[in-house]
């Protein structure tokens, strides 16, 4: 890269990956312009609101926030205060024959897969050992936010000295670095046990969107066992967290543009900036450009972006199909275990091989529920006056995006039809009588996101071998001065893997961000991450662009 200074950045996505960027960058006296098409931040993790109420549309849990965890130091690298409460109990994976609870408690977690698995305890066990130990590597490589693809002497620097701190785990990684997780199910003997094999499977398509047959064993590992480390509710969810970081940088001076589609970005007739135009009118001439949408921003076909390699196209990224439902709570108690006490999974995910809406086109692996603790509060349910206890549930899949695509209209509404009858048949047939408590209800697909995020997808890129390992997409593309952030890069899917993301192309930019002299001169006093029991769970931020003046 050449070392022309750059003084002004058009961050676009206001995602996790793109507020990361764009406060490291203002931290580090850049000019900031972050644009977003939604009216509020978060990008797939936000948030929407419809008669009143609420609805996530995104990840609603974060990882990374214990003492010395990756996410913690970012947000206090950056100067962001949030309060998150811990989860012990995060979800059950219900499989036709038993249900498995997922807990933070290691021991605890060890006596559940002796118990749930003991037709083959031994062998399980003796897995799940690599898996905790391949993890701990795959964390320290993360924590030590070494980048991949290594493309400047900085980053093959930095990859030597984190291999040398952590020699002993790295060895024991290597034999297997091109390893699938199916790979390490033979090792151990269990490829041919069915229960472990669809419980993995269910766990790896929602944390690395693909199955064990072709997800990669180091960012597996990671994935499967990162609840151990600690999982947290932020106060208001991943949308109030979101809202936090985005008006900490319009504190920052970041110049923040909701509700700014990007119709059109050219380089200057200097050659030496890029031009970005929004459908609100701005015209805003900047150094350099971070794109964190996961999507085209331009009409060039050979525009650089995180799905666009050629060894990724066989996995490209899933969409969903959505029900945002309001479900009245008394319909939900009798079918969760230490429901009397309060005490409820946050969400239920079911791994289901059985003929049914797994068989048909629309749907591809787990269903996933996701029951928000927090009940719609009384001034809002005034339309349901019979409901004493309304909870939102969302109920996802996924799907691939290309079925729901230029459709017919009546088509789309005959595909939309057939996707929710098997959906409640699916609840049903575990949660008997589940749809009869659902009051409410707004579906979505991936046609849905297409409208409102620009992109029918997802979820991030799958991490199968070649993505995650071989031919990993980083934030630098062959573009000059263009960059990449968000979910479809290295590390890939999630909160925290965006989140890192984004550094990574704020250091790309300005290789002082992150070094250890920077952050004491820059911000000695940085604001620490609070993670207890809040007093009071505020609804999601006000929408951060509500105050914002236009640029003249």
């Amino acid at each position: 890269m050449r070392p022309r200074r750059v003084q002004s950045v058009a961050v676009v996505g206001a995602g996790m990956g793109g507020l990361t960027a764009s406060l490291y960058l203002a931290l580090n006296g850049h000019e900031v312009f972050l644009l977003e098409r939604a009216k509020y931040p978060g990008g797939t993790a936000g948030y929407y609101v419809k008669r009143g109420i609420v609805y996530p549309t995104g990840a609603t849990l974060t990882f990374g926030l214990e003492p010395g965890g990756l996410f913690r130091s970012i947000l206090e690298d950056v100067g962001v205060d949030i309060d998150a409460r811990p989860v012990s109990h995060v979800m059950d994976v219900v499989l036709p024959d038993r249900r498995v609870p997922i807990v933070v408690s290691r021991n605890e977690w060890l006596d559940i897969l002796r118990n749930c698995f003991s037709e083959r305890a031994t062998s399980v066990l003796q897995f799940w050992s690599a898996v905790e130990k391949t993890a701990e590597a795959a964390y320290l490589f993360a924590k030590a936010r070494a980048n991949l693809p290594a493309r400047t002497r900085d980053d093959f620097t930095h990859l030597l000295a984190v291999a040398a701190r952590h020699q002993g785990l790295f060895r024991l990684c290597l034999p297997r670095l091109r390893w699938t997780v199916a790979d390490a199910l033979r090792e151990f003997g269990l490829e041919d046990y069915a229960p472990f094999r669809l419980f993995l499977d269910a766990q790896l398509m929602d944390a690395v969107q693909t199955s064990s047959e072709e997800a990669a064993w180091l960012p597996s590992c990671l994935a499967l066992d990162i609840y151990r480390y600690g999982v947290w509710l932020p106060s208001g969810g991943v949308p109030a967290m979101a809202a936090k970081m985005a008006e900490r940088a319009r504190d920052l001076g970041v110049h923040l543009l909701f509700s700014n589609t990007v119709t059109d970005v050219k380089r200057s007739a200097s050659g030496k900036m890029w031009c970005v135009r929004t459908n609100r009118g701005h015209e805003i001439c900047v150094d350099a450009v971070v794109n964190a949408t996961g999507t085209r921003l331009t009409g060039q076909t050979d525009e650089p972006i995180g799905t666009d390699s050629t060894s990724q196209a066989p996995q490209a990224p899933w969409g969903a199909v959505r029900v945002d439902a309001l479900v009245d709570a008394l319909g939900l108690k009798p079918w969760l275990p230490n429901a009397s006490s309060g005490e409820v999974p946050f969400a239920i995910q079911i791994a289901n091989d059985e003929p049914g809406p797994h068989a048909e086109p629309n749907v591809c692996g787990p269903v996933y529920l996701t029951i928000h603790p927090e009940p719609v509060r009384a001034g809002d349910r005034a339309e349901w006056p019979g409901a004493a206890d309304l909870r939102v549930v969302t109920v996802s899949a996924h799907t691939d995006p290309a079925r729901w695509m230029n459709l017919e209209r009546a088509a789309y509404r005959a595909r939309k039809e057939q996707w929710l009858q098997q959906l409640w048949r699916l609840v049903d047939r575990h949660w008997p009588h589940f749809s009869e408590h659902v009051v409410s209800y707004t579906a979505g697909t991936p046609l849905t996101y297409a409208r409102y995020l620009n992109k029918p997808s997802v979820g991030g890129l799958p991490l199968t071998v070649a993505n995650a390992v071989s031919h990993p997409k980083g934030p630098r593309t062959a573009w000059p001065w263009w960059f990449l952030a968000g979910d479809t890069v290295f590390p890939g899917p999630g909160i925290l893997s965006a989140s890192l993301s984004g550094f990574f192309a704020a250091r790309s930019i300005d290789p002082r961000v992150g070094t250890q002299a920077y952050k004491r001169h820059r911000y000695p006093g940085a604001n620490k991450v609070i993670v207890h029991p809040p007093d009071g769970d505020p609804l999601p931020g006000r929408d951060a662009g509500s105050q914002l003046n236009r640029i003249p």
